[in-house]
């Protein structure tokens, strides 16, 4: 059985990961795989939880199975999100790979937001805005500038200190402007939004949006946690990684389902959908949201690649 480092993982070229992800959300949204709802189990004193994602591709002949464990009080060198790739073959059973399930999980979640950024966002669009400095921020910043031509970044962080460490790495990698998000008003010049936070509560609301504006919303990955607002989950063209997925464990969606302010119907499609030619942004003022809790097709597909590459 090999082993996949995360060096070996954050070789993959982000241009070819937006590629694989293309192909598993087409798959995904016409039925090709099973990928059951993730089974989450937190600690006794709820500070921490493991994840435990399954996929299964009859086309590819590949079962995958992603534990990843999620412990934000961790305090570096510890890192916040750890995990394991486990790969087998669906003919005979044998296990083929093991790998690092941290960078497979940023570098997927990153090119699923510069898919839905190719898709959804306007062409033209040269302004940048992140909620987050960590790994997970910094693949959607890689996802984004893969697909359109980003001239500026702005960034909010949890201190000044991070910000600007996150800005200097922005500028040295890309060659472009970054600088720290000071006020929500600041968001009307974004073309583009990312948020990679676990906020419990919205970070921003519909007034501070530019129309036309796209957001890729892929931080809150439980029923309780939510990064944008109803108002915006109202008036936006929805698109999701996976109905079921988001109706289950995506706050935005969940709470005001619940509370009856909301219905099913508020998810316009599926970015596999999207893919496969279903209609995306309408007009130039529209505002549009990709809203992924993450997927196991996503990590099989890097996974394939990975051992396909290598063999």
């Amino acid at each position: 059985m090999r082993t996949f480092t995360a060096e070996d993982i954050q070789r993959i070229e982000m241009t070819t990961a937006v590629s694989l992800m293309r192909d598993a959300f087409a798959m995904l949204s016409s039925g090709q795989v099973v990928v059951p709802l993730r089974t989450v189990q937190e600690t006794q004193d709820q500070k921490g939880m493991a994840l435990f994602m399954p996929s299964y591709s009859p086309a590819w002949k590949l079962f995958g199975l992603k534990m990843v464990t999620v412990f934000p009080n961790n305090v570096p060198p510890a890192p916040m999100i750890q995990g394991v790739m486990l790969l087998m073959d669906a003919e005979r059973g044998t296990p083929l790979a093991s790998m690092d399930a941290a960078a497979i999980t940023a570098l997927r979640t990153g090119a699923a937001s510069g898919l839905a950024s190719e898709l959804l966002s306007r062409t033209e669009s040269e302004t940048l805005a992140l909620f987050g400095t960590g790994a997970q921020a910094w693949t959607q910043v890689a996802g984004v500038l893969a697909v359109r031509k980003i001239q500026e970044v702005m960034v909010k962080g949890t201190s000044r200190e991070k910000e600007e460490a996150f800005c200097k790495r922005v500028r040295d990698e890309y060659q472009i402007s970054c600088r720290p998000l000071r006020d929500l008003s600041e968001l009307s010049q974004a073309d583009v939004i990312c948020t990679a936070t676990g906020s419990h509560q919205p970070l921003f609301h519909l007034k501070h949006l530019n129309p036309g504006v796209h957001i890729n919303a892929i931080g809150a990955y439980k029923p309780h946690m939510r990064e944008l607002s109803e108002d915006i989950i109202v008036q936006c063209k929805l698109i999701v990684d996976q109905r079921a997925a988001v109706l289950h464990e995506a706050g935005e969606v969940v709470i005001p389902l619940k509370e009856g302010r909301l219905t099913p119907s508020v998810i316009y499609a599926e970015l596999g959908e999207v893919v496969a030619g279903k209609a995306g942004r309408a007009s130039s003022d529209e505002i549009t949201v990709f809203k992924s809790v993450g997927n196991a097709i996503q990590d099989l597909a890097v996974a394939r690649f990975l051992i396909n590459q290598q063999a």
